[in-house]
């Protein structure tokens, strides 16, 4: 790999190490309005997704059955988790995909063990990419370097579809 891709990749990769998803302590524990929960999960996705939540989408979640209804039209801990799984998860499976898997681990865990579970495979995963980014890393060329990581996304996504489609065919 050039120098200077190499250097490119190695500051790109490095700046994932100041980015995480939240853990289940870092919520607010008390309950929040939409305009709230908005502001929370646009904050906490900011470098993680390319579109920013709206109130549109909260209740278009809510209505599909995605999210737990609000009491009151006040939202808590269990809102922010699902907002955030389900904002980083609709990127790569349809909404449906989202909702069957969700309804699934909830049926073996609590909200909170469930989404800190998730949140710490996350965080894992995003700061050692540095690390196994280099275990298929060989070209000079910013372009095949791109469609390289392009590439594994697209097989990483096709390997867990077998996954899920397996589990439901049980």
């Amino acid at each position: 790999m050039s120098s200077r891709i190499n250097d490119e990749l190695k500051l790109s990769l490095i700046q994932f190490n100041n980015i995480y998803l939240p853990m289940w302590e870092e919520f607010p524990n008390f309950q929040v309005y939409m305009d709230q929960l908005v502001s929370l999960g646009n904050r906490y996705l900011k470098d993680l997704s390319d579109s920013e939540l709206t109130p549109s989408m909260i209740n278009s979640y809510v209505k599909k059955g995605l999210m737990q209804r609000p009491e009151k039209k006040k939202y808590d801990a269990s809102h922010i988790a699902e907002l955030l799984v389900i904002s980083l998860l609709k990127t790569i499976y349809p909404l449906e995909v989202v909702k069957n898997c969700i309804n699934e681990i909830l049926k073996e865990q609590s909200v909170e063990q469930a989404y800190n579970s998730f949140a710490n495979l996350f965080n894992d995963t995003l700061h050692n990419i540095e690390n196994s980014s280099y275990n298929f890393i060989d070209t000079s060329n910013t372009l095949e370097l791109t469609e390289k990581f392009a590439i594994r996304a697209v097989i990483c996504k096709l390997v867990s579809q077998k996954l899920i489609d397996s589990y439901y065919k049980k």
